[in-house]
This record gives structure tokens, sequence and C-alpha cells, in this order.
């Protein structure tokens, strides 16, 4: 048992030594990610299936509702910036211009205090946007996303399949496996990935996807002992 032991501790060891990257996780937004966020659409409610089935859509409709997308509540002390990537999910014949996707940082009272444009590919139905928001603001805010040229009487909507939000910050440390977040790679984090897989967890478990193909799942679970082990 102690050789076993040691042999981990070497393995999170050597993770640690390799990790270095210059941003931390900060939100996400999928089906098993729904906590805390809120989908302003009047009769729709944010639910996995309604966001697996590409119901969670961002528009302007005929009656000028906004059907928007808002973020958990976070502090924005010593934050500079935010990169944000939204996966999209659109309708054929798409006007690139029209289902750009706009993000807003709003501060406590709901005031705009920034926002950014991202720019959408022609003809590319499932594509990712990153963009980079700078935040000058201290105290609470959150994230608004919204398609505000996009309108219903035009029939092609944008739908939300995820978004991820890192704070932007030099040489941050993130373990590969760390779903938890606790600066270690362990059995703590196998637990986690089961809790998401059995709908327990949510948003604060940013790393849950550990191989990046989507989903969180077994293959997630043989990843984190992977790099318990040291294996790749």
């Amino acid at each position: 048992m102690k050789k076993i032991n040691l042999l981990v501790m070497m393995a999170v060891w050597a993770v640690v030594m390799q990790a270095a990257v210059s941003e931390t996780p900060l939100l996400r937004f999928g089906p098993n990610y729904l906590d805390g966020w809120t989908y302003h659409r009047a009769n729709t409610l944010l639910t996995r299936e309604n966001v697996l089935q590409n119901r969670i859509t961002l528009f302007t409709s005929t009656s000028g509702e906004h059907c928007t997308l808002e973020s958990p509540q976070f502090d924005c002390e010593d934050i500079d910036s935010l990169r944000v990537e939204i996966d999209y999910k659109l309708d054929a014949g798409f006007n690139a211009t029209k289902v750009a996707p706009q993000v807003d940082l709003l501060d406590a009272d709901g005031t705009v205090v920034s926002t950014v444009t991202g720019s959408v590919e022609a003809a590319i139905i499932s594509q990712t946007i990153t963009v980079t928001l700078p935040v000058s603001l201290a105290g609470d805010a959150t994230l608004l996303f919204s398609a505000p040229r996009a309108l219903e009487s035009e029939g092609t909507f944008p739908a939300v399949k995820g978004i991820r939000v890192w704070v932007l910050l030099p040489d941050v440390t993130l373990l590969p496996g760390d779903v938890n977040g606790d600066g270690a790679v362990d059995v703590a984090d196998v637990n986690s990935i089961i809790n998401i897989m059995l709908g327990k967890e949510g948003s604060t478990s940013f790393n849950g996807d550990v191989t990046g193909d989507g989903n969180v799942d077994v293959s997630d679970v043989n990843a984190v002992i992977n790099a318990m082990l040291g294996r790749r």
C-alpha cells in the first residue's frame, strides 16, 4: 500500500510541474452545468433536455422580447479580463452578422459595464466563438449572452450548446484532472465526476470533462485515474 501511495504522489507532483497555464476556470454552462444560470424567455425552462435539443436560443421575438442567457453571479475582484468560449448551433442559411453573439458584463444592479461581440463564420452550422471581455469592475457581476440582431421574423436563431469562461491570469497552475479545483488529482476528483454524471454537481466542477470530448462520462474517470498513476 505504501508503494502505491508513493507512486500516486510522484505522479501528481509530475503533473503539477508540467501544468502551468495562463488562465483559470470561472464559469461553465452545458447540459450538466445549469446551476445558477437563468434563461430569459417566456414559457421555456432551462433544462438539460432543452440544451440538448437546441432550445436555448438567443434572438429578439416579434413582440420585442429579448431571449437571453445569464450566468451565475461572480466576484470581479482582481479580474482584469475574461476569455469566453460559446458553443453555437446554427440553422441552415443563417446570416453570420445577425446571429453574432453579444456578451455583456453586468454589475450587481444589472447595468452594462462592458460589451463584446463575437465573430461567426459563414456556413458552419456548429462552431465555437471565442471573445475576450475586459473587466473594469470591482464587486459582484454576471455575464449576459444575447444575439440582439437575430430576429424571430427571419426564422434562423443561434442555440447555445455550451459556454466556458476563464479568468486570464499569468502563472496560474491548473492540474489536468483536478475536477474539484482543490489543487490535487485524487479519488475526490473521481467522486466529483460520478456526481456530475448523476446530476448531483453543477458548474462548480468546471473540469469534469477531462478528456475534452464534450461529455462527462466513464472515460473522464479513467483519465483521472491515469493522471494519478502518471499515465497519458
